[in-house]
């Protein structure tokens, strides 16, 4: 069963990403009973190797860049982007985003519905989990 959450950010715990790409707060997600939405801060480090390019079957995706820059590729198209920049990436669309700098973090929220059970992250035709 869901329950109710009242989060303060800087309360919250951090977890290292894979690969030595930064660090992920998770906030909202199944840990609290939410199957229909993940949300998460990404505070990715300077010079980091970026993420795979890969979709997400039925997920749509929304960042909102906290602070820093990012480059990010969707369908082939690099874009930058800087705070206070909120992005949609629908569900099947291939994307990948990396940190833009060798000097600052780069943080975004990151938004995933529907999540959960149905969330899948798929690099070249393979799911290959939750990321």
């Amino acid at each position: 069963m869901p329950e109710f959450r009242l989060l303060h950010l800087n309360d919250c715990l951090t977890n290292p990403m894979k690969g030595g790409r930064g660090e992920q707060v998770r906030l909202i997600n199944s840990e609290c009973g939410a199957e229909k939405i993940d949300l998460h801060l990404n505070r990715l480090a300077p010079g980091e190797p970026g993420g795979h390019y890969h979709s997400h079957s039925i997920a749509d995706n929304v960042y909102i860049v906290k602070s820093g820059t990012g480059r990010l590729i969707v369908d082939g198209n690099e874009h930058m982007l800087r705070e206070n920049d909120i992005v949609y990436i629908p569900a099947g669309s291939k994307h990948s985003l990396q940190n833009a700098s060798d000097m600052e973090v780069f943080e975004i929220f990151e938004i995933y519905a529907p999540a959960g059970k149905k969330f899948d992250f798929v690099v070249d035709g393979e799911d290959i989990g939750s990321g």
